[in-house]
């Protein structure tokens, strides 16, 4: 209860973005993230990532149903590789908290250093925090990793 009550409270302060890097059906250009389920699924499904956010969320949040963290991490996943910041920033939560997959800081450090990177300042705050708890390989593991993500993704497409 306690791990689900910090989730729920750390996802309560992301900021969700508007910009994406498919481009949506016109019923998605305006999608908000608190859409009736249906309407966000859709769009997530077209690989809207702000619309795979919202869905991630609502599935980690019981609002999709169950708490479904597997689920939640598959759809961040996919929005998070689209260079989305704020499903960056959660899944590295998910992966420090061991949320939908094993806990993991060296991919937490990661995705919250790509986040921040994007201008994450939460993430950036969260990969301050963990460094803390991480030995220096552990840190210059997830360092070498974010940056080969970000020379297989350069901005702006490839």
């Amino acid at each position: 209860m306690k791990k689900t009550l910090l989730f729920v409270l750390a996802l309560a302060v992301i900021p969700l973005g508007v910009d994406a890097q498919v481009t949506p059906s016109a019923s998605c250009a305006g999608i908000s993230p608190s859409a009736a389920l249906e309407d966000v699924r859709s769009c997530a499904e077209q690989g809207y990532a702000v619309a795979q956010n919202s869905l991630g969320w609502m599935y980690a949040t019981g609002e999709a149903g169950p708490v479904d963290y597997a689920a939640a991490a598959g759809w961040v996943r996919l929005a998070a590789e689209q260079a989305d910041a704020d499903a960056q920033y959660l899944l590295g939560f998910m992966y420090e908290k061991g949320d939908g997959m094993a806990e993991d800081n060296v991919l937490a450090y990661m995705w919250y250093d790509l986040a921040a990177d994007e201008g994450s300042e939460i993430a950036q705050d969260n990969k301050n925090a963990i460094e803390q708890r991480m030995t220096r390989e552990q840190i210059a593991e997830a360092q070498r990793l974010s940056r080969e993500w970000l020379e297989a993704h350069p901005r702006g497409g490839n």
